[in-house]
């Protein structure tokens, strides 16, 4: 068996972070890197919240864009349409790129996939990540969300891949056309790039370094609420409309009056992207005082980390509650938001001031 070596993510909420991510975390080298990117988030009206890593990353094309700045990770876009014409040409062209040492994301029709929740339910394309395959076996191993949206990687039957690899732009949004799918605002632009085949390849023999001015500009911007994008706007056209940093908890909150009249449906995603940066940024605080980098006595690490697990708890209550919460259950959680969005103004407030 061909097998690419695989750690956990930081990051599982967007498998467009979790795969890249779950490449470099087979050893900790990326952390600088890391800990000098994941800092600022940003939310446009419809869309959910994310992090920002790159200028072209606000926009729904180019996905793999989102670590083309870590140097120990080479990305690589190809049309597919240049590839094998066949799913089984395609199948045995993964096999190769394995060989080479290349992790391959590509994007398959879900409903071909077992321990999926759109397995023969629905048509849903999404990308997964193949990093070994078993010969013998005929089996090739790939990474995604089960049916309880956990992040894990499992062995897939070729002739199961194959059948989710022979799907078609025009026939999917036909599909969905026919089974009367509403289509989301920015379904066309996040189709643009598809089919597309992303190749990461670790290079080894480089390295990264911490940047403290790519951290202190970013948390800067976190905490003024200010558009990181407009930065690098010979890089991508910045968009117009969204909120950045802590500008974003008022867009939770007006998520949460949106759930409490009606108007729309509870998001869990954005949620665990809230856990998930106060996860990041609680460890980024120790990396830093760990490396001297910071004065550990005058850092509010406990305090932060206390304000990790309060919205790690909310989280927990929305996703216990999202089904039968009252009116009044959203309205206590966006006051709680308030007071977490204060105390987290302090906190980091006070760490920038330290770099």
């Amino acid at each position: 068996m061909k097998k690419l070596p695989l750690g956990q993510p930081p990051i599982s909420a967007y498998l467009f972070h979790a795969y890249p991510l779950s490449i470099l975390a087979q050893e900790d080298r990326y952390l600088p890197w890391f800990y000098s990117t994941y800092i600022q988030l940003f939310s446009f009206p419809d869309e959910e919240l994310k992090f920002y890593t790159h200028p072209c990353c606000t926009h729904h094309q180019i996905r793999h864009l989102y670590v083309q700045t870590c140097p120990l990770l080479e990305a690589r876009s190809i049309d597919r349409k240049t590839l094998a014409p066949t799913p089984t040409g395609l199948g045995a062209w993964i096999r190769d790129a394995i060989e080479h040492k290349c992790y391959v994301q590509v994007d398959v029709d879900f409903f071909y996939l077992p321990n999926r929740p759109q397995h023969q339910r629905r048509h849903f394309i999404h990308e997964i990540l193949v990093s070994g395959y078993d010969p013998v076996a005929q089996t090739f191993l790939c990474s995604g969300f089960d049916q309880r949206g956990q992040y894990t990687t499992a062995a897939l039957p070729c002739a199961i891949l194959e059948k989710a690899l022979a799907w078609t732009k025009e026939r999917h949004i036909q599909q969905a056309l026919d089974s009367g799918e509403r289509l989301p605002p920015w379904f066309a632009a996040a189709m643009e790039d598809r089919p597309s085949i992303f190749l990461y390849k670790y290079l080894r023999d480089q390295s990264c370094l911490l940047d403290l001015a790519s951290i202190g500009e970013h948390l800067e911007d976190y905490l003024q609420e200010r558009d990181s994008s407009t930065r690098q706007r010979a890089l991508a056209k910045p968009r117009s409309g969204g909120a950045w940093g802590l500008g974003t908890y008022t867009a939770l909150q007006q998520h949460l009056e949106e759930c409490k009249n009606g108007s729309t449906s509870f998001s869990p995603i954005i949620w665990r992207i809230l856990a998930e940066h106060k996860t990041c940024m609680k460890n980024r605080l120790a990396f830093l005082i760990q490396r001297d980098l910071i004065d550990p006595h005058r850092t509010p690490t406990r305090r932060y980390h206390a304000l990790a697990n309060r919205v790690h708890s909310l989280r927990l209550a929305l996703l216990r509650n999202r089904h039968t919460a009252r009116p009044d259950t959203f309205s206590a959680t966006i006051h709680t938001l308030t007071a977490i969005a204060s105390e987290e103004r302090k906190l980091l407030t006070m760490v920038h001031n330290l770099l």
